[in-house]
């Protein structure tokens, strides 16, 4: 697996556990915007239209985010967005680009709008400042964001948490931890996060469909080899602290549900990749300048240059 199909199947389930609790996850960043959402009027997910407000250049290639409408209690104010962005990579024009995305989706809007960055790395002393400035002779603006670092959260705050999100930050923290940690120390890892979500399923009365959504966010978050899932599996059938539940039916449909969401995303990359090409020999043929091939397909110089090179020998 590349970096970039890494990254996106990271995204993905970001995403997904996200859009699944996503009032818990607004309880849990932000209890006052909570207590102010009429919950009773369905959020829209706007991520069709936030694509759209991207700006250019490595955003393509960015983790997760996402841009909700929600509905207030106030009837002086109808709806508000909330846009999240989850950021596991270092990136210097990051408080840019956040700043970008805030005067578009201003613009396209004209709502107010909170904003929430949360790190999944830890960069230390690196992190981007929370703030976006701009200073041009007397030209002054200031932007600034709300940001959640994981690597600084306290566990015991975590386990005591009576919010379901509040175990996504866990595994992906216990994630962040395990990282370079050896295979019996990632299964370790996930064992700890089993027995937490057994407990929590109690406690909190999390229903099946909740549950499962945690489940899969943690499973995903720390990868084992194949040894070691098997024996990780056959812990699932014997849950500490109450009832025995087996997942094995769900876990094969979302499988073959990523994998049918992988080969069209796949199927999508390579019809990309295949019009790219025949754009790029057509161009050749017309005798058009390398630097405006690269420009206009995306394609590197190298590629470019072999595609010449299959037409020289036709």
């Amino acid at each position: 697996m590349d970096n970039r199909t890494g990254r996106n199947e990271y995204d993905r389930h970001w995403k997904r556990v996200i859009h699944s609790l996503f009032e818990d996850f607004v309880a849990f960043f932000s209890p006052g915007l909570y207590e102010m959402i009429d919950w009773d009027k369905p959020p829209d997910d706007l991520d069709k239209e936030f694509q759209r407000l991207n700006p250019d250049g490595k955003s393509r290639d960015r983790e997760a985010d996402g841009l909700f409408k929600v509905y207030l209690k106030d009837g002086s104010e109808q709806w508000i967005l909330v846009h999240i962005e989850v950021q596991g990579w270092k990136d210097t024009d990051f408080a840019e680009r956040m700043f970008q995305y805030f005067y578009r989706i201003f613009d396209a809007y004209d709502k107010k709008i909170f904003a929430l960055v949360i790190y999944t790395e830890d960069y230390s002393e690196t992190y981007t400042p929370p703030r976006y400035e701009y200073n041009f002779f007397g030209t002054k603006l200031s932007y600034e964001y709300n940001v959640y670092k994981i690597a600084e959260q306290d566990e015991n705050e975590l386990l005591q948490s009576t919010n379901p999100f509040a175990f996504v930050i866990l595994a992906a923290k216990k994630a962040l931890y395990g990282k370079t940690a050896a295979q019996p120390t990632k299964l370790e890892l996930k064992k700890q996060l089993l027995r937490v979500l057994a407990v929590m399923k109690d406690r909190l009365q999390l229903d099946k469909k909740d549950l499962l959504t945690l489940f899969i966010f943690m499973d995903h978050m720390i990868k084992l080899e194949s040894q070691y899932q098997q024996e990780f599996n056959q812990e699932i059938k014997n849950w500490e602290g109450g009832t025995m539940i087996t997942y094995e039916d769900e876990l094969k449909q979302e499988a073959r549900k990523e994998g049918r969401e992988e080969g069209r995303e796949e199927g999508k990359r390579e019809g990309r990749q295949e019009e790219k090409i025949e754009i790029t020999r057509n161009l050749i043929k017309l005798g058009i300048p390398l630097d405006f091939i690269k420009k206009a397909t995306g394609l590197s110089e190298k590629k470019i240059l072999e595609i010449k090179e299959g037409l020289e020998k036709e």
